[in-house]
């Protein structure tokens, strides 16, 4: 024992002394102090306290933990009852957690950024979850170049990307290379390919991908190559789900590089259920997940619609859920935004076959004698037309498409000015 401790501590025989140091740790004491007055190290002070303290030290161990968790509960609800709202309103406006408990930072520098992530981590707020912000738009394009370019199987062009791709776009996208496994050479190859892709689509806008074609090439290109990123985050190049959470639909994202439009089948939702039933869908699930007391995860919704449907009452699916709101937390995010739709069942099964029996395509939709409805967005869809053609009457619906004529042409031309689908 030091001279420190023997001052502190009057002389005791080996029990008397064990016995005091459980005395003190029941108490409230910390081992280091305790260890500190006795001149021994704490893991010392934990075994004497777990050998002779019995039961005494494991409650006390256990009020210990209890008073913790009280602790650090009161401070998560002092938290919340600061910063909840703002929180909530920046989740509802798209805000992942990383990037609400950095603006919080910014506007309050006397903010804990432990307490915060921990706290909103625990929380019931829907933060976004997507990573198509971990990507700027320049670079989610350059993923859909590159792929395409593999596809097509182009030799790199590297005179053509160092004259003519956006500069801030090659750094951008050398940095985040970088943060896996690429190598210097790799980035100059997939900056060639990007280049030699962006030329082919230019000279040839007919070029185009499926989304089930792009996933397919990304999932054999990126272990291939090793460029997951050694910090966890998303690898380039972006998956479909990811571009898709940028422009919604899959030709959009086509369309944003110059590549035509992929063929494809029932677009998703709006066919057989209108934007009212998908919003209806997310409302009374998570409105039925809050009276359980359960976390409104997106496998709960998948067994709960399965038991609605089973019992007649018709719930779009969860993937098809997914995919109209863009994401599930987006899906979460309409829910909690909005106040729960007062729609019976019996108006959800009504509603879904009125609208069932709405002419989608191929039958005239009102207004307008000799139109459809497009597959996107329902709205008047015109009939194209090609070859020469007498000037059309100033009020004919009619789409003008030129002379050239090919197999599987599209039919119509949705007049939508931020649709214009064509099928």
């Amino acid at each position: 024992m030091t001279q420190t401790a023997s001052a502190a501590v009057p002389k005791l025989t080996p029990e008397e002394r064990n016995a005091l140091m459980v005395s003190r740790y029941i108490h409230g004491e910390t081992l280091d102090a305790i260890g500190q007055d006795y001149g021994v190290t704490r893991e010392r002070v934990r075994q004497i306290v777990s050998k002779v303290g019995g039961n005494l030290a494991a409650e006390s161990r256990q009020k210990r933990l209890e008073m913790r968790q009280s602790e650090a509960k009161a401070m998560a609800e002092e938290f919340m009852a600061a910063y909840g709202d703002i929180a909530r309103a920046a989740a509802a406006n798209g805000a992942t957690r990383a990037e609400t408990i950095a603006r919080l930072g910014l506007i309050y520098p006397e903010l804990d950024p432990e307490l915060a992530e921990a706290t909103l981590r625990e929380s019931d707020i829907s933060f976004d979850k997507r990573s198509h912000e971990t990507f700027s738009k320049a670079v989610l394009e350059a993923g859909l170049y590159f792929l395409a370019g593999s596809e097509l199987r182009l030799a790199p062009d590297p005179q053509f990307a160092a004259a003519h791709l956006d500069f801030d776009l090659m750094a951008e996208l050398a940095g985040v290379l970088e943060q896996g496994t690429a190598t210097a050479e790799d980035i100059a190859t997939i900056l060639g390919i990007i280049g030699a892709a962006k030329r082919h689509i230019a000279e040839h806008p007919e070029t185009t991908i499926t989304g089930s074609r792009y996933d397919d090439l990304r999932d054999e290109l990126v272990p291939a190559l090793g460029w997951e990123s050694r910090r966890g985050s998303t690898p380039w190049p972006p998956t479909r789900q990811t571009l898709m959470g940028r422009y919604t639909y899959w030709n959009s994202a086509l369309e944003s590089v110059g590549m035509a439009a992929a063929k494809k089948g029932r677009p998703p939702g709006l066919v057989k259920f209108t934007d009212r039933l998908y919003e209806k869908a997310i409302r009374d699930f998570v409105a039925e997940m809050h009276t359980q007391g359960s976390h409104p995860s997106h496998q709960r919704y998948a067994d709960w619609s399965a038991d609605m449907n089973l019992a007649g009452h018709e719930y779009p699916s969860s993937s098809s859920l997914r995919n109209y709101f863009g994401s599930w937390s987006a899906a979460l995010r309409a829910a909690g935004q909005e106040a729960v739709s007062e729609l019976s069942s019996k108006e959800l099964i009504a509603d879904k076959e009125q609208t069932a029996a709405e002419p989608i395509v191929g039958a005239p939709a009102s207004p307008g004698e000799g139109t459809v409805r497009c597959e996107i967005c329902t709205h008047e869809a015109w009939p194209i037309v090609r070859g020469l053609q007498p000037e059309p009457a100033e009020d004919a619906k009619i789409w003008p498409a030129g002379c050239v004529v090919t197999e599987d042409m599209p039919d119509w031309h949705c007049m939508a000015p931020d649709c214009g689908w064509e099928f």
